[in-house]
């Protein structure tokens, strides 16, 4: 995803005065979003790397962005502020980990789990205010402890409505301030709901084993998938778990008369196997071809898988280059996906002298005429050269 920004200085009460790129129109929809580029015209004689603080205002960012620490190497901080962000996870931290003030607030996150703050050694100032918080604990903030912590701002959640600061704060904040970051934490493990982490986890675990047995054995099975190659007996309850569409099929198939099997014929049958086989394990092999990834993605998206979605749109983009690009875009542009369309629309885009105009990102029809045109053009160049 390519955003576009205002660089200016702004002054961070923890922090100080700092070089700070502020985007205000964004849509950020789907988790694991990478951001792959940032415009902006910057102060003069300033670059990417003098860039120490990323802020998201009055926007759309449903899910924490990634790889910002990309493209500004030198973050000390980021705030998302009231932009509808709906969770934070540790994975989404990883590379900002010399940030020092984190700043969330006005948004809907209604949980934090334990092991966000794990590696975040630096971070002194963190706020929380205003979302819909009710289930953390206290394990949260012991990572920081030793980090001279100045703010820890939690005011106005569902559950907890206090803030730790210490002096250089106190002028500023006066109102449900607390004591101490000990009377915070006490709080914290009184008002809120812990994270249901470690258990969820062994039970996800469990119950992951156990579909990973049904798939290899297929014990117990009460539906076969047809294939062009083979018969795959599979069961109902795991497939419906997965894929609502499955779900609807069952239900019509029990209204009509009792079958027990489906046919995915006329599919790469490899491809419908790494399908099926995802739906039992949460697993997809690391080599596929990129013409079975693009069916494997319009497979996913038919039967409304969208965790497999965002797998393999991943893998596509990392496997995009000249002969594939338009490819790629038409997929993109058929299911509506805004970061693969993105991704292959600059790769396209690379090709041409003359950059194509942004509008032409919604018309693929168009762009591959014009990318028949200059292959076309490239060869007909090139023939008179050696001639």
């Amino acid at each position: 995803m390519k955003l576009v920004c205002e660089f200016n200085y702004i002054n961070w009460l923890a922090i100080g005065n700092k070089y700070t790129s502020t985007i205000s129109s964004s849509s950020i929809t789907e988790p694991n979003t990478i951001i792959q580029k940032i415009d902006g015209q910057h102060l003069n004689g300033k670059n990417d790397r003098d860039v120490e603080a990323i802020r998201f205002s009055d926007t759309t960012v449903n899910y924490f962005p990634n790889a910002l620490n990309k493209i500004f190497p030198n973050l000390k901080s980021v705030e998302i502020y009231k932009c509808g962000l709906k969770s934070i996870t540790r994975r989404d931290l990883i590379g900002l980990e010399n940030v020092q003030r984190l700043s969330c607030g006005n948004n809907n996150i209604s949980s934090l789990p334990d092991n966000l703050f794990r590696n975040m050694k630096k971070l002194i100032d963190i706020s929380f205010r205003d979302n819909d918080l009710h289930c953390m604990s206290s394990e949260l903030l012991m990572p920081t402890l030793i980090n001279n912590i100045k703010l820890v701002d939690f005011r106005e959640n569902q559950s907890i409505d206090a803030v730790y600061c210490d002096s250089s704060y106190m002028q500023i904040l006066s109102e449900k301030k607390v004591d101490s970051l000990a009377q915070l934490v006490a709080i914290i493990d009184q008002k809120c709901d812990k994270p249901i982490n470690d258990n969820c986890n062994r039970i996800k675990n469990i119950a992951s084993e156990g579909f990973k047995e049904l798939w290899a054995t297929g014990r117990l099975s009460d539906i076969t998938i047809v294939t062009d190659t083979e018969k795959l007996k599979l069961h109902k309850t795991v497939l419906a778990i997965q894929s609502s569409v499955f779900t609807s099929i069952f239900e019509d198939k029990m209204k009509d008369r009792p079958s027990d099997e489906i046919q995915m014929t006329n599919i790469n049958s490899a491809v419908v196997k790494i399908f099926l086989k995802f739906l039992y394990t949460d697993e997809i092999e690391e080599k596929v071809e990129v013409s079975n990834l693009l069916e494997l993605f319009s497979l996913a998206a038919k039967y409304k898988v969208e965790n497999l979605m965002r797998i393999v749109e991943g893998m596509i983009i990392d496997d995009l280059y000249v002969d594939n690009a338009i490819e790629i875009f038409e997929l993109a542009c058929r299911y509506d996906c805004d970061k693969m369309k993105t991704s292959a629309f600059e790769f396209i885009q690379s090709i041409f002298v003359e950059p194509l105009k942004d509008e032409l990102m919604n018309q693929p029809e168009v762009v591959k005429e014009l990318i028949e045109a200059k292959r076309n053009f490239d060869s007909m160049m090139n023939k008179y050269k050696k001639n």
